[in-house]
């Protein structure tokens, strides 16, 4: 392991998401003319704790903490889309310029989500993570905004109806509700075609009597 390892905590989406999301993504890049790092396949997630550069020597005790949150299978729906900034909920951006990150929201499961967070926040205090600058907001990254379009002095791209098209991809049988058995501890290592994701531990969810439990159709 390297001195230092840029990590995070989040939720795999199950495989059978992949394809779709895949797909939206390069449907999406043919039509924005905005230069865009698209998330590759195999790396769709929902972050809980994004904890940055962590000292090797950190992540034991880290694991450790995280090990200790008994939380419960959580049962998620991508139905939506929209952008940051500044949109806050699914369907919603507005202002001017380009956004920095569109992404599908949740459309089941987001509550969910928001205590798990709130879960690992709590476990990695002790470790000396600080709360976070920004609320939580539950979502999976589509793609981040290198370079904006310009054209006529203004924005090229309709960011409101690319998130209206997200919206639209997410309506079709792949992306029904999945149910999640398991939180991971992520490794990212960045790269000029984007960041490469691994994962470094899993910690399987509880059901109602405190067994460890693997929701169907997961993988790290």
């Amino acid at each position: 392991m390297p001195d230092a390892v840029r990590c995070f905590v989040g939720l795999p989406l199950p495989q059978a998401c992949g394809p779709g999301l895949d797909a939206l993504a390069l449907r999406l890049a043919d039509r924005l003319c905005a230069r865009v790092s698209w998330t590759r396949p195999g790396n769709w997630h929902v972050t809980l704790r994004f904890l940055g550069e962590v000292a090797a020597e950190r992540v034991p005790g880290i694991c450790a903490a995280l090990g200790a949150i008994d939380f419960a299978p959580v049962t998620l729906r991508l139905g939506c889309g929209g952008f940051f900034p500044p949109g806050e909920a699914c369907g919603t951006g507005g202002g001017r310029g380009a956004p920095r990150t569109l992404w599908a929201g949740l459309t089941q499961g987001g509550e969910a989500c928001s205590r798990l967070a709130g879960l690992v926040d709590q476990a990695l205090a002790p470790c000396g993570f600080g709360a976070q600058a920004r609320s939580y907001r539950p979502h999976v990254t589509l793609g981040r905004v290198k370079q904006a379009c310009q054209a006529g002095g203004g924005t090229g791209d309709d960011w409101e109806a690319a998130a209206r098209e997200v919206e639209q991809g997410l309506a079709g049988a792949l992306f029904a509700p999945a149910r999640v058995g398991e939180m991971l501890l992520w490794r990212s290592v960045l790269g000029p075609q984007g960041p490469k994701y691994a994962a470094l531990r899993s910690f399987p969810a509880r059901d109602h009597g405190g067994s460890p439990e693997r929701g169907e159709g997961w993988s790290a």
